[in-house]
């Protein structure tokens, strides 16, 4: 039983270190690109948000590392339970991507013109809010995921193409990140002055099923 217990939790600070390693503090494009289009009043808002998800995030991290080093700590004295072990590691399978998820959560559609650098800005936007999965359309979004533009403006996730209209969908607390998203000076906010003939539509979902990365990468 130690034995089984003590390989799950070197299995935990492996996926912790990994998750760690691509956390990180990102200045969303989205923002810089909406500067000139803000109004003095909505300037304010908008530095007030930033500070606020900047200070999330440094949170965010610093939690991660905590966790990664009591996970560690408790691999190296054979510590925690086999049930505690299990549980831990299937909750960062689903955050690696690793696992298809199934739950309550928000979804946002697009239509029109939209381009990478701004999906990245609402990924990284749903995670801030607590989405524990991500996709857009059929395909699981995961921590290490990259995204692209084709020539005829089809987004890609991992390289692969979609093309729009595009519906990104986060599962996760309904309320809080349908209230991240929509706030005044929030994301979709931005978006709407950016892309003036686009269509961006949050709802709330009861069930969503997200499925699990399609190659997830090794280590």
């Amino acid at each position: 039983m130690r034995g089984n217990a003590g390989v799950i939790w070197m299995s935990i600070v492996a996926l912790f270190l990994g998750v760690l390693a691509v956390t990180q503090i990102k200045a969303q494009d989205v923002y810089t690109r909406s500067l000139e289009l803000e109004t003095p009043s909505s300037l304010t808002t908008l530095i007030a948000n930033l500070a606020e998800r900047n200070n999330a995030l440094r949170d965010e991290i610093f939690d991660m590392k905590l966790r990664t080093e009591a996970a560690r700590d408790d691999a190296a004295n054979g510590r925690g339970t086999l049930t505690e072990a299990q549980r831990q590691l299937a909750q960062l399978r689903v955050f690696a991507a690793r696992t298809s998820v199934k739950g309550q959560g928000i979804s946002v559609r697009i239509d029109g013109a939209f381009d990478d650098k701004a999906l990245s800005d609402l990924v990284n936007e749903m995670r801030n809010a607590g989405a524990e999965a991500i996709s857009l359309n059929t395909v699981r979004v995961g921590p290490r995921s990259y995204f692209g533009i084709t020539t005829d403006k089809s987004l890609t996730v991992d390289g692969s193409a979609i093309r729009g209209p595009w519906t990104v969908s986060a599962v996760g607390a309904p309320e809080v990140m349908y209230v991240a998203m929509t706030r005044t000076g929030g994301i979709i906010g931005q978006f709407e002055l950016i892309y003036r003939g686009t269509r961006f539509n949050v709802s709330r979902e009861s069930a969503l099923d997200l499925p699990s990365l399609a190659n997830p990468p090794r280590g």
